[in-house]
């Protein structure tokens, strides 16, 4: 490799109200809003060749979000698409799920709940294989884009190599 890597700098996201994503990493994931653009002032070409969308699109808004000490997440909001399409399932290619590293997913998930978060199944417990200790749930922003909050001290595979994945979570 000719050059380092440090890590995941940002995830973007498309949502269809910005201000209800803003709303919503806040309130799930005490997301602290980092600086917002307003409306891009470009033309039908930088549309196109730069970001791979369709010529007429437009950039309405963006914002960048501190979500605890991982990958910042970036929202756009475009005009030119349909607001009511919906995100690829997870099992599409190029379907995409998120997950957060929280404290505790079990009492995560109580919170959440009473915030009028609906899961699907869950919390779950991994008790077998490389992912064994991984304790996991998802659910869905407004928008539809999934979502997964997990906890976990050790990890299976951790017997079987001095690899390590990356931790959100500080490691003792």
């Amino acid at each position: 490799m000719a050059e380092r890597v440090y890590g995941m700098h940002h995830i973007g996201i498309t949502v269809p109200d910005i201000n209800e994503g803003i709303a919503f990493f806040k309130a799930v994931f005490g997301a602290v809003e980092v600086f917002r653009t307003g409306a891009f002032d470009v033309d039908e070409a930088f549309m196109e060749r730069r970001l791979g969308t369709p010529a007429h699109m437009r950039i309405r808004d963006l914002v960048f979000l501190r979500c605890g000490a991982g990958t910042n997440v970036e929202l756009f909001e475009y005009s030119g698409e349909d607001a009511a399409a919906r995100p690829r399932r997870n099992s599409e290619i190029g379907g995409t799920h998120l997950c957060f590293e929280v404290e505790d997913v079990f009492a995560s998930v109580e919170r959440l709940r009473a915030q009028g978060i609906e899961f699907l199944d869950g919390p779950n417990t991994v008790t077998d294989g490389p992912l064994a200790g991984f304790n996991w749930i998802y659910f869905y922003a407004p928008w539809g884009q999934s979502l997964e909050i997990a906890s976990f001290s050790n990890l299976g595979y951790e017997k079987d190599t001095t690899e390590r994945i990356w931790r959100a979570k500080p490691v003792d």
